[in-house]
């Protein structure tokens, strides 16, 4: 039963990866991401505390790295271990202020980016990149606000 848990976690990873693919190359010309994955990320550090997230979160970074990646093998799977451990302990350890999820996510965002920003050598404020994390930031907070429960 766990390795079925893990499997589809692992399939709902790598279809919510695709689905970014996917959706990025329609927003191409527009000149901005809609980067579902990284709310993805997000959301799980900062509900879902859990290990059982690592092993399918790790294995969803070899896939990148394997098919759609330049750099080497497990640079992604780090990067996106660290994002959520980042989440994770960005959660617990900041107090609960106005701005800390924004916080939070644009720090997220910024690591989610950091290698397209040093191989495209450019640099964070741009046009495109702003839209990017408004639009990305904006899913999150309804996502949010749409699966959490209130009681």
């Amino acid at each position: 039963m766990k390795i079925l848990r893990l499997l589809l976690f692992l399939l709902f990873f790598i279809t919510i990866q695709l689905f970014e693919m996917i959706l990025n190359v329609v927003f191409l010309p527009f000149e901005f991401q809609l980067e579902i994955f990284l709310v993805a990320l997000v959301f799980f550090g900062t509900f879902f505390n859990s290990e059982k997230f690592i092993f399918p979160i790790f294995l969803t970074g070899l896939f990148y790295d394997l098919f759609f990646s330049t750099f080497y093998i497990g640079v992604y799977s780090g990067l996106y271990i660290l994002i959520l451990l980042f989440v994770n302990y960005a959660n617990v350890k900041i107090s609960k202020r106005y701005f800390q999820k924004a916080i939070v996510f644009l720090l997220s965002f910024i690591m989610y980016n950091l290698l397209d920003f040093v191989e495209l050598k450019t640099t964070f404020f741009t046009y495109g990149s702003l839209v990017t994390l408004l639009t990305s930031f904006l899913v999150f907070i309804s996502l949010e606000r749409f699966v959490k429960p209130n009681v």
